[in-house]
């Protein structure tokens, strides 16, 4: 094999190697966060809700608002679940709240679908600059994976 050949083959592995990393998350700007689309879910009505059956998974749910960032001036409203079943579970999480944008004041919704594993803390979502006065409301689904 040339030797020429040989080093392009080396380098050509090199950025292969380095596009490959475009999985890596690259934080959002507020400006970015802001120009999502955002669609709110609608709410179940109490009655169509199906009684819990021998299926239905057990779970805790808990969230909470942490200061996070270079000087702990970012707020961040996370969710937690924690499977109290044997089984592996999916969960379904939706969130409605409000963030700042510029000192306005936006609504914002979301669905994150999350594998939760037996007794273990498993966070379900995160979002940032929200709104903590204005408060959030969410709601956790979930079923055997």
């Amino acid at each position: 094999m040339k030797t020429w050949f040989a080093a392009f083959l080396w380098w050509a592995s090199i950025a292969v190697c380095v596009a490959d990393q475009s999985d890596v998350p690259v934080p959002a700007t507020a400006q970015q966060r802001a120009a999502r689309p955002r669609q709110a879910a609608p709410a179940a009505p109490a009655s169509s809700r199906a009684a819990p059956t021998a299926d239905t998974p057990k779970f805790t749910t808990e969230a909470k608002w942490i200061l996070a960032g270079y000087n702990n001036n970012e707020i961040v409203f996370t969710i937690i679940v924690t499977s109290q079943d044997p089984r592996i579970i999916r969960c379904t999480t939706e969130m409605q709240g409000y963030y700042l944008d510029n000192g306005e004041k936006q609504s914002i919704a979301d669905r994150q679908v999350t594998t939760v594993l037996p007794n273990e803390p498993t966070q379900v979502g995160n979002w940032m600059d929200m709104d903590q006065k204005s408060g959030a409301t969410y709601q956790v689904h979930c079923k055997p994976a």
